[in-house]
């Protein structure tokens, strides 16, 4: 196996394998010739691919490989990245401690050279070994954050890293009132700030991953929420979801205790004229007791804004002209659009047993009972979008509908959704009504069931006849084209 130094940055991970197969550039220097085990070696794509194309290679006068051994190819962006590349291949080959002596800044190659790899167990190692260095009492150093913050992605291993380093920075320690202004002047050399971007600026990403929201995005510090949101780096498919993504921030700051804070900061990020015309409707035609609403203290310039927008017919703003008192934001251009192809989707998986008890339930009751997703979709239109299943009394007996609906629509305000509904690889179009508020959509009696009436209320044997599942889960997604 030879190590080759590129002299520039190597190609993004995704397509490392693909380039790998083919054989080195002449530009290409070697720096190094190690031996290998194809048994090994293969348990990486990236060399897997590369040997998919072998092809017996004679070996030049400057070569160390035995005459006609086929030679596998690592490219790395410079020889100081050698010591890292050989910790990555005897991880590979088991070493439990292959990163052991290693500097802090070369653990970072460590980490970028076994993602590019699927090398896992080098991923874990240096990314173990930077999180203790981040914990102890000089943190990481200098030369290894500024590394970090150079990057322009982060592989999905160094995530756990990042909220270490979070809770240790300086400007993530700042008291919940502090403006913007003083959590940029605390970030050195905004270091931080590229760390986020790196780490979540793919905000559409971010959102398509409930784990990921949960655990991360949701749980930053309010500086680092201001850092993330204010960065004009952001990549996404509309100012709506950086309003989609404060909102949700700001309601689970109840449980901290700093929701006001929260709200009066982030507030101001938002690029509100860049804002799609429907998610700025709904958020300046809300009620007005509609307090929890992220944007309520705006409400008059949002409303304001929307005129404007009306008057132009719906054609996007450069800025919002002769709105007073407009925050600073609203001058500010789009921020990296890139476009949602295909809207957003959300798949359930519904345990058959609760939707047995909802149906007995109504039966018993004679009312409607409805069982909501546990998750939501990403954002589309400043909102996530749910899942119901409702089982309602129709001639005696239990009907179950499919239905589909925005979480958290403002009372008061109007939408409709292009959008279907469906189960397994049966689907439903949700007709184009216009609805009011959180009301919610779909196709009634979906399954097509005659109204049950036995099992109280649950035919297990109608519902097991017309092929649906009567235990285990049933699979039910949801997928939004557009909202409007």
């Amino acid at each position: 196996m030879t190590a080759m130094n590129t002299g520039a940055a190597a190609a993004a991970a995704a397509a490392a394998a693909a380039a790998a197969a083919e054989a080195p550039s002449t530009a290409m220097e070697q720096v190094a010739c190690l031996p290998g085990h194809k048994l090994v070696l293969f348990s990486s794509e990236y060399f897997e691919a590369q040997g998919r194309h072998w092809q017996p290679q004679q070996a030049s006068s400057s070569s160390q490989a035995a005459p006609g051994r086929p030679t596998l190819h690592l490219t790395i962006d410079s020889a100081e990245q050698l010591p890292a590349a050989e910790a990555v291949i005897a991880a590979i080959y088991g070493v439990p401690d292959a990163v052991r002596d290693l500097e802090q800044q070369q653990l970072v190659d460590v980490v970028v050279i076994a993602d590019m790899l699927h090398a896992v167990a080098a991923a874990q190692q240096a990314e173990e070994a930077l999180r203790e260095a981040a914990k102890s009492e000089h943190g990481l150093s200098a030369a290894t954050a500024e590394a970090l913050a150079g990057l322009p992605a982060w592989p999905g291993c160094l995530l756990q890293l990042l909220r270490v380093i979070v809770q240790h920075a300086s400007c993530c320690k700042l008291p919940a009132g502090a403006d913007l202004a003083a959590i940029k002047a605390a970030d050195s050399n905004s270091r931080m700030q590229r760390m986020l971007i790196a780490a979540l600026g793919d905000l559409e990403a971010a959102w398509a991953d409930p784990q990921l929201v949960k655990v991360m995005l949701i749980g930053l510090p309010l500086p680092a929420m201001q850092l993330l949101l204010s960065s004009d780096q952001l990549r996404l498919a509309s100012e709506d979801t950086v309003l989609c993504t404060a909102q949700r921030y700001t309601c689970t700051r109840d449980t901290f205790g700093n929701e006001a804070a929260a709200k009066a900061a982030l507030a101001q990020l938002v690029h509100a004229p860049h804002l799609s015309q429907f998610a700025l409707s709904w958020a300046a035609l809300a009620e007005p007791g509609a307090s929890a609403l992220l944007l309520s203290q705006q409400s008059s310039q949002l409303r304001s804004l929307l005129s404007q927008k009306l008057a132009a017919f719906a054609k996007q703003l450069t800025a919002a002209q002769h709105v007073k008192d407009a925050p600073a934001s609203w001058a500010l251009p789009p921020r990296q659009i890139v476009p949602l192809a295909g809207g957003v989707r959300l798949e359930w998986r519904l345990p058959v047993q609760q939707l047995k008890a909802a149906c007995r339930d109504s039966f018993a009751k004679q009312k409607t009972k409805f069982v909501c997703s546990s998750k939501r979709s990403p954002p589309l239109g400043g909102l996530a979008w749910q899942l119901w299943v409702s089982a309602r009394q129709e001639e005696g007996g239990t009907v179950v509908d499919l239905l589909a609906g925005p979480k958290g629509m403002p009372g008061g305000t109007y939408y409709t959704m292009d959008a279907t509904v469906g189960w397994e690889e049966r689907d439903w179009a949700i007709p184009c009504c216009c609805l009011l508020g959180d009301a919610v959509d779909g196709p009634f009696n979906a399954f097509g069931l005659a109204p049950m009436t036995a099992g109280g209320g649950w035919d297990e044997a109608a519902w097991a006849a017309a092929g649906l599942p009567t235990a285990g889960e049933m699979r039910l997604w949801l997928h939004v084209r557009s909202v409007g």
